[in-house]
């Protein structure tokens, strides 16, 4: 048919060009053209409706991560297939990381649970390679010991107005106390910063100096106290170089404990939400050449991905800053289901809490909850004392975590509460008494107290025309930065994401920036942040474990829409990284972050152990993303609706991106390519979650575990081949979940893939209609929009499903003129060995040559 004909000509054009992310079929550019149009709605006010999908049980959620966690037979799986992959991503590790330390490699086999499920201990104890000799500190290097001396050799730095020089800093072994935030600006470029013996250590942290005795709470139980100067509510402590718990209830380590242990899971009164009175709504109309637009073009200047869309102050008052495609009346937030808005409080808060009531009320305490769905975690600190008649909680300051707007609370918890200091490693600071009181998870008394005081370690600070340019650091560990999740957040783009523009390290007008050899560790926030205007970071063979947030945020700017400002982070480079321990306190995190954001590479890192998706876009600015040849698994542990890789595509933007001088809003395509990914846990969007709106990627030479492709919502120009997909699930037992597109230019594919279904009758293809195409029907091949063949599909006794308007056999689908070349095969007799082979078969590009 026509359709085949198309598709492999375009197949083969993706193939040959896996490296450039602006395949030479489908492009069209736009003119510069912007139109604004600008008006003011009133939010109607009172309660909004529920989202329809927020309404789930703990309890099902519970028994899908259990699942997920551990395939069985019942899913079709055969009894020996989960060692078998985690065997196999055990040995992929190490090909990606030659070099991992007999610690990494043990943190990489424990995740894999190879010696706990699988009888396969860890022997791999041999010393890494030594670390290179460094040469003497000569000419342009200063050797420094300790923070002030560190920081005088910044100043002479900056103070020096050679031109073109490389200048170094090196740092001996110890731990580098950093009073105030290390601010580096552009007469510091052309610096490195480096340990050579990689023990240099730099901390927000405060050391404790004070004395501890003995005392007891107002419930009987001893603890350790000291008084300390007066200051605002202790949010982090480390004891022994290691976090402490705020004193919370339910008890729990979220260092080491996953959900549900530290929720309260039982159904919960929430206090209705305080809309808003009004927003102002822009819609920016961008270029509009797409072809075959017309009245029911889903995607033509006023559709779901035709229209940048935001309401501006009103309920998004509280952001920063106060816009939001959350708070605007049309796509996702039509009908007000998904309109932004939080709950007030809880009602009855007591009735909850064993310990109850608190004295005081506990003002000073910070309620962490979960937004129904799991899409992220909401905290808020207290607007005053619980009420001690009603028991109400009402909210304070905070909220601004999340994206979609929710009426209620799911699971929860509280902490900085005295009363519930009753646990080892806990410890309360009393504010009004300037005592602070710990429960120590050993003999006393504590030493090597310390309380982590900054927000951010290290500021690269620039412009667009005078950037910070050529900076490395090396050999460094970063840690003792204290909590941000109550900073002040914005909502990057249409995604799910609220985000505040904090890191550890930030970079903010950078050129040629260079993070190596580093270990971000114990900081409570986000770890590498990106702030607009960067341009050639690299952040490569660095280690990112127990980070409160993400481990590396970019997030750029934009004009409603006009990204042509350049003022974004592009051509970013991370490579050979390390991530897991991730989200201790914000569950919509991960290891890679973008908004507002184009043209970066993601290859050869690890990243596993995360609550969510370990890899995610917000929205698509740009293109030319590739993500390539890295090793993701055990994503999505405590939460659902996602996948081990996640976008969304709700607002467009016109760049400059494809060719450097054209604006246009359809981006480049981005590359999600040769990785070894697994969709455990409860990723039940699979292996790649290209949700709402998602559009223009490339799907190749893949080895998916648990996942098929995701093209079901509302976007399109997303193309698989050359996959593995065993034993696939999108929602459900699926090859693919997709949709019939409104014509071959907008159509997304799936060819010259391999797919394993567990049971006989699940489903190969799901193909539903996009608002606006028409219905799928195989007898109107003209009408069918999805380009197909070549690839094998392997269940018991080759029996499939495909659903087309209404289920079909496959052996019949096939005989129809729609899925040429493809074929059913009996998995009955496919071995996991054979199906680990396949996999390593598809990342070399080989499965279907």
């Amino acid at each position: 048919s026509s359709i085949a004909r198309i598709w492999y000509s375009s197949a083969q054009i993706v193939r040959s060009r896996i490296s450039d992310t602006t395949p030479s079929f489908g492009q069209v550019k736009m003119p510069s053209t912007i139109t604004v149009l600008a008006a003011c709605i009133a939010c109607a006010a009172g309660k909004s409706p529920r989202a329809p999908d927020a309404e789930y049980t703990t309890d099902a959620l519970v028994a899908t991560l259990r699942k997920g966690a551990w395939f069985g037979t019942d899913d079709g799986v055969p009894a020996d297939f989960e060692c078998a992959w985690r065997t196999a991503a055990y040995t992929y590790a190490q090909e990606l990381h030659p070099n991992l330390t007999p610690r990494q490699m043990k943190d990489v086999h424990d995740a894999l649970q190879l010696a706990t499920q699988c009888s396969n201990p860890f022997t791999d104890t041999a010393p890494p390679p030594p670390r290179p000799t460094p040469t003497p500190c000569a000419e342009g290097c200063t050797a420094v010991s300790t923070a002030e001396q560190l920081i005088a050799a910044l100043d002479a730095i900056a103070a020096d107005e050679s031109v073109g020089v490389l200048r170094e800093v090196r740092l001996a072994p110890g731990v580098y106390r950093l009073n105030t935030t290390m601010v580096l600006t552009p007469a510091h470029s052309n610096t490195a910063i480096t340990a050579p013996d990689g023990e240099a250590t730099l901390t927000g942290s405060r050391l404790l100096s004070v004395q501890w005795k003995q005392a007891t709470t107002s419930r009987g139980i001893t603890v350790w106290a000291a008084d300390i100067p007066p200051s605002s509510p202790i949010d982090a402590l480390h004891v022994g170089g290691n976090r402490a718990t705020r004193a919370r209830y339910p008890n729990a380590n979220p260092e080491t404990d996953q959900f549900p242990t530290g929720w309260v899971t039982g159904k919960t009164e929430s206090l209705p939400p305080v809309d808003a009175s009004s927003s102002q709504v822009v819609n920016a109309v961008l270029p509009h050449d797409y072809p075959g637009m017309g009245p029911t073009d889903k995607y033509g200047p006023h559709g779901f991905a035709g229209v940048y869309r935001a309401g501006v102050g009103g309920a998004c008052s509280k952001l920063t800053p106060p816009e939001s495609y959350w708070c605007q009346p049309d796509g996702r937030t039509a009908g007000r289901a998904y309109f932004y808005r939080t709950p007030s409080g809880i009602a009855n808060v007591s009735r909850y809490l064993p310990h109850a009531p608190y004295a005081g009320g506990a003002p000073n305490a910070t309620v962490f909850y979960w937004r129904p769905g799991h899409w992220f975690t909401i905290m808020y600190d207290l607007a005053g004392p619980i009420d001690p008649k009603t028991g109400n909680l009402l909210f304070g300051h905070g909220g601004f975590q999340g994206a979609e707007g929710h009426d209620t609370v799911a699971e929860w918890y509280i902490e900085n509460v005295e009363e519930e200091l009753d646990a080892p490693n806990e410890f309360f600071h009393d504010v009004q008494n300037s005592r602070l009181l710990l429960i120590l998870n050993g003999t006393g008394p504590p030493s090597d107290v310390e309380v982590p005081a900054l927000t951010e370690l290290v500021l690269l600070t620039g412009t667009q025309a005078n950037p910070v340019t050529n900076v490395t650091f090396s050999g460094l560990t970063f840690t003792g930065q204290r909590p941000t999740y109550l900073e002040p957040h914005g909502h990057p783009s249409g995604g799910d994401w609220g985000l505040e523009r904090l890191g550890a390290v930030r970079l903010a007008g950078t050129t040629s920036v260079t993070i190596t050899d580093c270990l971000f560790h114990t900081v409570d926030g986000n770890a590498v942040f990106l702030d607009g205007f960067n341009r050639n970071a690299t952040i490569t063979l660095t280690e990112f474990v127990g980070v409160g947030a993400s481990a590396i945020a970019l997030w750029g700017y934009d004009d409603k829409g006009d990204g042509t400002s350049g003022d974004q982070p592009r051509f970013t480079t991370v490579t050979q990284t390390i991530c897991h321990e991730l989200g201790i306190y914000q569950k919509q995190s991960s290891c890679f972050f973008q908004a507002v954001a184009g043209e970066s590479t993601v290859t050869k890192n690890l990243f596993y152990n995360g609550p969510r998706a370990q890899v995610n876009f917000n929205d698509q600015f740009g293109g030319g993303n590739e993500l390539t040849d890295n090793l993701i698994f055990n994503s999505c542990r405590e939460s659902s609706d996602h996948g081990a890789f996640n976008s969304w595509g709700r607002q467009p933007y016109a760049t400059k991106v494809g060719d450097g001088h054209t604006v246009s809003a359809q981006p480049s395509y981005s590359v999600l390519g040769r990785n070894f990914i697994v969709a455990n846990y409860a990723a039940n969007g699979g292996c790649y979650d290209n949700d709402d709106g998602s559009s223009w990627y490339l799907e190749q030479d893949n080895f998916c575990v648990f996942g098929g492709m995701k093209s079901n919502f509302q976007g399109h120009n997303k193309i698989a081949t050359g996959n593995l997909h065993a034993y696939a699930s999108v929602y459900g037992d699926h090859c693919l979940n997709g949709l019939n597109q409104i014509s071959d230019f907008y159509a997304d594919g799936y060819a010259n893939n391999t797919c394993i279904l567990g049971k006989a009758g699940d489903v190969y293809l799901g193909i539903g209609s996009q608002p606006g195409s028409n219905p799928c029907d195989p007898t109107n091949t003209t009408g069918i929009h999805l380009h197909l063949g070549g690839n094998a599909v392997y269940a018991p006794n080759g029996s499939v499903t495909v659903q087309c308007g209404k289920p079909i056999p496959g052996d019949q689908w096939l005989g129809m003129d729609v899925d040429h070349g493809s074929t059913l095969h009996d998995s009955t007799s496919l071995t996991s060995l054979e199906i680990i082979k396949m996999g390593f078969a598809a990342l070399k590009g080989t499965l279907h040559p």
